[in-house]
Order: structure tokens, then sequence, then C-alpha cells
């Protein structure tokens, strides 16, 4: 069998199309020394970025630091992550690592914020396939290839982090959720990605009946202030976020997109913050009549087969339509339109 760190188990995590790699080693060890690509979380602080991790069902290597070797199966794999290839730092790895060219080495460790940074976690994966097609469109309307987008109930902020982290575009992002909690997470994900200058949250709840109750946001700023390097730093760009002036409602966006999030009465809303030739983005649960689940139960959080076309075929120009299961076998319908120009 190979050794942990030898070359055939490196070659076999590098051939599986992911490569996601998980560094425990403390911060100022992995930016000195790091195998490309790899994302660093510290073990120690693994429990507070649990939500960054990919899905239980996605396989991922991890490197262990040489004087907590093992931890991985206590942290990881006994809590029912897939951890097929775990390795372990010390010369004979790096040897290995600088022979395959997947080894990066950097003497001055003083100032790591503008490093290349990986992810571990998955945006939507309907967003990811059509991400190329929105942003080559946006390019045409745009000359300075900024464009903005709205996360209609953004949750932990995996799609805004992602999106704001993109280099095609630049991607300027509203994230809206009622939760000050997930909201507190979608700024440690884009803050570890260097990119929370391009986002704005909001704390609000979109209402059963379409209307929008806003929250303030002050006094849930401070969690994230825990977490992050550079304090002073990190305060001073929180600052320039507003908390509650924010009136999303009356902007036009580029792209409007929702996760897994349903408020009928919200829709037309949602169409009507789409920029003309803009795009808009939903994809959730919706009843196939194929598929039996018991979440979300009520048939206000299920679409039905057709509606989302049939509401908006109007206004819209349907790119895609479809019907597709999730990880556990629940049937979502992934929906993209762009929105047709005016007629004066």
């Amino acid at each position: 069998m190979a050794g942990v760190n030898s070359q055939s188990t490196l070659h076999h995590w590098l051939n599986y199309s992911q490569k996601k790699l998980l560094d425990f080693r403390p911060l100022h060890k992995h930016y000195s020394r790091r195998i490309i690509p790899s994302t660093c979380i510290p073990f120690t602080d693994l429990k507070k970025h649990l939500f960054e991790l990919p899905p239980k069902s996605l396989p991922f290597a991890v490197l262990e630091p040489y004087d907590n070797v093992g931890i991985t199966q206590k942290l990881l794999i006994e809590q029912g992550w897939n951890v097929p290839w775990i390795f372990v730092e010390g010369e004979e790895l790096w040897e290995v690592c600088r022979g395959l060219g997947i080894l990066e080495e950097i003497n001055d460790n003083s100032e790591h914020s503008n490093r290349f940074r990986w992810i571990l976690f998955q945006p939507s994966p309907f967003l990811v396939k059509t991400i190329d097609y929105i942003e080559e469109s946006l390019k045409q309307l745009s000359s300075n290839h900024i464009v903005n987008c709205l996360d209609v109930a953004c949750g932990n902020g995996r799609d805004v982090a992602w999106l704001s982290s993109r280099q095609t575009v630049d991607w300027r992002v509203t994230a809206v959720d009622a939760m000050p909690e997930a909201l507190d997470r979608t700024r440690q994900l884009v803050s570890g990605l260097g990119g929370l200058f391009k986002i704005q949250t909001v704390h609000a709840k979109i209402m059963a009946d379409g209307s929008v109750k806003k929250y303030q946001e002050s006094s849930h700023k401070t969690s994230i202030l825990k977490d992050c390097d550079n304090i002073s730093e990190l305060r001073a760009k929180l600052d320039n976020i507003a908390e509650n002036g924010i009136d999303f409602l009356n902007k036009k966006f580029d792209l409007v997109i929702s996760i897994r999030f349903l408020r009928r009465e919200f829709l037309s809303n949602m169409a009507n913050l789409v920029k003309p030739r803009g795009f808009l983005l939903i994809s959730t649960f919706v009843n196939d009549r194929k598929h039996t689940y018991k979440n979300p139960r009520s048939n206000s959080h299920r679409l039905e087969l057709g509606e989302l076309a049939n509401k908006f075929r109007k206004e819209f120009e349907i790119i895609k339509d479809e019907v597709e299961l999730i990880e556990d076998g629940r049937p979502i319908n992934s929906f993209l339109a762009r929105k047709k120009e005016n007629k004066e």
C-alpha cells in the first residue's frame, strides 16, 4: 500500500477532479509553504468554520501538522466527512510536492492578505454551470466589467463569496437574509477571500405576503471581528457596510438569485429588480410528480412544474428551465431567464 506522503497518493488526489485540500496547520505555516491548491483552517478553529467545508459526500484531502498526526480521524472522519487522503507535513511531503510542481514556498510571510485563496465549499451547482454564459453576456453591457448581484436569502453566503472572488468580471453583491448568524458567516467567508469591500449585507426578512421587514445589523458585527487576523482593518471595512440604509428594493441588478428559498408573493418583486438584459436565477424545491420527500413539507415552499416559466415568460427570455436532483435525492427546479429590453 502506498505511504501517506507518497507520490502515488498525491497523484491519486491530483487526478480527482475536485482537488480540494484542507490544511490544518497554523496560518503562518500555510502561507510560508503550501500545497497548490489548498485551504487553511487551523484545526483549533475548525468548529467555527464547519460551514466552509464541502458536503459530506464529497471527498477531499487533509494536511495534518506533524505534532497532531491523527487529528483528522476525530474531527472529520468520525463526524461523517469523506477524507480518503491524509498527508502529514514534513520534508518527505515537501520533496514529493516539489517534484510534482505543486508546492508554493515564500520566505517573506509578513503579508498574506493579497495571496490567492482557494475554497473548500461548493456554491450552487446551477450557478456554477451557468455563470460563464451570464458573465460573457453581461461583459458586453459594462465597459468596466463591474456588475451587481442581489442574493435573496443568501444563507451562509457561499454563493456571495464565490461570486465576489471571481476574476472574469468584478461582482458587487448585495446579500439579504433574515438570520443575523447567516450574515455573520457570509462576511466571514468573504473576508477570508479578501473581498469584503465588494459586498453589502442586509438583515431583512421576506414576509409571506411579499413585503420586506428590515432589521438593524450593528449588534451582530462583533462575532466576525473576533475571527479575523487584522481586527482594525476589518473593523474599518465593516464600518463601510451600511446597516439599514440599503434600499435594495429601489435598485436594479444585473443578476438576481434565490437558491433553495421560495416566497411566491415576492417573485414579481424579484422580476422588477432585474435590469433590462439582466438575469434571474432561481433554484429551489419542486413537486416533480416523481419523487416524494419530507422537507420542505409545505407546498408554499415548493414550486410546481412549469410555474416559473408561466410566471416570467412575458418579461423574460427563458434560458434554462430544468429539474435536477440534489445530493440527497430531492428534486429542484433550476431556472435561468434573461429580461427582455424595454420597448418604449
